[in-house]
Formats: C-alpha cells, sequence, structure tokens
C-alpha cells in the first residue's frame, strides 16, 4: 500500500472518530473541546512515519510506553526511525506537555483492572488522594474521577462495556492522576487532568480498536 492511501485511510480513520466523539459531545451542555490523536505502534509506523506527505505535524509528539512501574514518555518526531516497542502508544494534542522520563505509576492497579460498578475507590499516589467510581448510567459506562474536591467525569462505553485501567500517572506534570483506560477490544482512552473541568468531559483522545 503506498504512503499516500495509508495517510488517506488514517485521515478517514480520524474522521470516524471525530464524528463519534461529537455525537458523544452532543450528552452534554457546553462546546465540544479539541481532542488530541493517539496512534498504536503499528499506525503510527504504518501511517505516520512512512508517509513521505500528509497532515502530520512534526513537533508535539509523545510516545507512551506501560511498564511495571510506570509509564515511560519520550518526544519523538515522525522522522525518526528505528525499533517501536509492539505495545508503545504515540500522542499529540496542541498546546499540551507532557513530563518526559519515567512517570511512576499508581501500585495496586490489580484493584482497578476490573473495577466494581457502584464502588467508590479511594486511592493515593505519590501522596496525592484521588478516587475512582465506575458506574452505568443511561448512556453507558461513566468513570468519575475526584480529587481536589471537584469531580470529574468521562463517559467511555456502552452500557454492559467491561471497563480496565491500564495505568495511572501523572503523565502532565500537576501532580493529579491521569489515566489510560481500555474499553474491551472497543479502544483505548486517555485522561490528561490538565485538560479536564469539573463536571462531564471527552476524553483527552482515542485510540478506536482495529476494525472498529
Amino acid at each position: 500500500m503506498t504512503s499516500r492511501n495509508t495517510t488517506v485511510r488514517a485521515l478517514a480513520r480520524f474522521a470516524l472518530a471525530a464524528a463519534a466523539s461529537a455525537a458523544a459531545a452532543a450528552l452534554w451542555a457546553g462546546n465540544r473541546p479539541e481532542q488530541g490523536l493517539l496512534l498504536d505502534a503499528q499506525s503510527w509506523q504504518d501511517e505516520v512515519v512512512a508517509a513521505s506527505t500528509g497532515p502530520w505535524v512534526v513537533d508535539g509528539w509523545y510516545r507512551l510506553l506501560p511498564q511495571d512501574k510506570g509509564i515511560e514518555v519520550r518526544a519523538v518526531k515522525p522522522g525518526e526511525r528505528g525499533a517501536v516497542p509492539a505495545d508503545a502508544l504515540f500522542f499529540r494534542m496542541k498546546d499540551t506537555v507532557l513530563q518526559q522520563g519515567l512517570r511512576p505509576s499508581y501500585r495496586h492497579l490489580e484493584v482497578l483492572e476490573r473495577p466494581r460498578l457502584g464502588r467508590d475507590h479511594e486511592l493515593a499516589m505519590r501522596g496525592i488522594r484521588f478516587s475512582l467510581r465506575v458506574e452505568e448510567v443511561p448512556a453507558g459506562v461513566q468513570y468519575a474521577v475526584g480529587y481536589g474536591g471537584q469531580t470529574y467525569t468521562y463517559l467511555l462505553g456502552p452500557v454492559g462495556a467491561r471497563t480496565s485501567v491500564r495505568a495511572v500517572a501523572d503523565l502532565d506534570g500537576d501532580t493529579r492522576p491521569d489515566f489510560l483506560v481500555e474499553v474491551e477490544d472497543r479502544a483505548t482512552y486517555l485522561l490528561l487532568s490538565t485538560r479536564a473541568q469539573p463536571g462531564p468531559n471527552l476524553p483527552t483522545a482515542e485510540l478506536p480498536a482495529h476494525g472498529c
């Protein structure tokens, strides 16, 4: 497949994701905030690195590599060559800066691998207390994250969808928890605290599963 075709395919997939995000935003009042890009390793290689032409901005990309003790964050550019870990994710959002290096993760992720519906999980990470509540609402599965006396909610899947927290770490350097959440084989979501406001929010970025 030519680089031109892969770029067209990437644009088509992002257009579908944007349309889905717009539909979800209609559930809430107010203006829909901008969302970032989240790519898996295969898409990064095939649709960005290998693309000779296209809409890809050079600066502002980060590679996120989940590890046992945290998430390794590294700034990257589409022109870089070399091996790419199969489980790496690539993120970019305008005016969004992440902290590089190994960002320590919440240690007891087994508690959040299958968070119980309707239960308030009271947690702490590096001295910062936060809470997580996952429940089904009429529109789907809702994540409610609490810290600093405020609650931030996200609609992450249809009713009945199984979700799993893949990682919790401070990626953007504001001392508050950021989340990587998987929803069955449907999608992976990135939730950054610096892009959130109290009340309903769209995910910072979404990676649809292949075939979705």
